[in-house]
């Protein structure tokens, strides 16, 4: 569907039907965006909170001046927190590797250590618990304070380190770009690819994932900034 604007006309000029013209179109067949700020609503309307343990629900908070998403794992080793965006107000999968999504996202670790934070954040099955091996998806992990590009089958994974020179970045943005035959991820610079997977690609629904998990103890803080999703359609 496109929608064509009209030529302007002084008044008594004659105007055709061909200078109706389409400079600005919405075709909604071939891309579809979405874009979400955590400023309103509360995020229960559109993300599914689920933990274990002593995991504590994720909040939008107002901190450093603006509002972000807070992701707790908890005090206890293997407790986890996460959050999944729904699909028609419950949880579920909302896009598919022919969709061909690209996923944005920034994200602020407020404090990590070289041991003991993990972090899961891209797109995943809604079905598969949080940190189990082999998930279905592209996504990105932290664990062992080094940064991790992953697509998952659900059987098997590749995960190619690409932990920045000096190290992860406390504030950084983050995109993922799907297809059938390709995973592009990057990492604050949105032109030099940090990682092309050509292999163990999703063959499942997806949605919109974070998680922080404590290992050996040490809680693991994770802010979302901000995140954005677009699906390109089929287009191949």
């Amino acid at each position: 569907m496109a929608l064509k604007h009209k030529a302007h006309k002084e008044t008594l000029e004659v105007g055709t039907s061909a200078e109706w013209n389409d400079d600005h179109v919405a075709d909604f067949s071939s891309s579809i965006s979405l874009y979400e700020d955590f400023i309103t609503p509360v995020i229960t309307t559109k993300w599914d909170l689920t933990q274990n343990g002593a995991g504590v629900a994720a909040v939008i908070t107002f901190q450093d001046h603006h509002s972000l998403v807070k992701i707790d794992s908890g005090a206890n080793n293997t407790d986890w927190s996460a959050m999944r965006y729904e699909f028609n107000g419950a949880a579920g999968n909302m896009t598919y590797i022919d969709d061909n999504p690209i996923m944005t996202m920034a994200i602020w670790l407020d404090a990590y250590a070289a041991t003991g934070n993990v972090t899961e954040f891209g797109l995943q099955n809604n079905a598969v618990a949080p940190f189990t091996a082999n998930q279905d998806g592209a996504y990105f992990r932290i664990d062992g304070d080094a940064l991790y590009a992953v697509t998952g089958t659900g059987a098997a994974e590749t995960a190619t380190d690409i932990t920045p020179i000096g190290g992860i970045p406390e504030y950084g943005v983050y995109r993922i770009e799907l297809t059938a035959a390709l995973c592009n991820f990057y990492v604050d610079d949105m032109e030099v690819i940090a990682a092309g997977h050509t292999n163990n690609f999703p063959d499942s629904d997806l949605t919109m994932s974070f998680a922080a998990r404590n290992d050996l103890g040490t809680t693991t803080d994770m802010y979302v900034d901000g995140v954005g999703l677009e699906r390109r359609r089929y287009q191949g």
